[in-house]
């Protein structure tokens, strides 16, 4: 094949050209902390005003790898990883109370919740947590 000029320059270009479209390196953030403290809930999906009448608001707490969660009825406890905005519990260990309703329907999809990993965000004071179709948020509280 003869040589044609430009050729060189042309196929120099593309290379530069293709090279300057590359992703550029993105600086990785630090990751996600599992949410630590105790926390009561402030509205869900599945609880009109973020309760039920006449039962004890919802609460959560994290310590040291360890979820205890309180529905107003009974209460959960279990082993915590996860992070990076995703939560896992290992094993979420419940009172077996009988719960009046609407309390044991509120009950049933909150412990769902938690048990299915869901996805959180801290926001200040602020716990956001959701898995499917169910979110919740919750306030962040003195330790009892």
């Amino acid at each position: 094949m003869p040589h044609r000029p430009g050729y060189g320059i042309a196929a120099a270009l593309l290379i530069a050209l293709i090279q300057g479209c590359a992703a550029p390196e993105v600086a990785k953030l630090p990751p996600i902390p599992l949410p630590e403290g105790h926390w009561e809930l402030v509205s869900a999906t599945f609880a009109e005003h973020g309760r039920i009448p006449g039962a004890a608001r919802a609460t959560l707490a994290f310590s040291n790898g360890q979820l205890s969660a309180f529905s107003g009825c009974n209460t959960a406890t279990g082993e915590l990883t996860g992070g990076d905005g995703q939560l896992e519990v290992k094993e979420l260990a419940t009172t077996r109370r009988a719960c009046p309703e609407p309390l044991a329907w509120f009950e049933f999809r909150y412990f769902r919740m938690l048990r299915t990993g869901p996805s959180y965000h801290v926001d200040g004071d602020v716990l956001a947590i959701g898995a499917g179709n169910d979110r919740a948020r919750f306030r962040r509280v003195p330790a009892p």
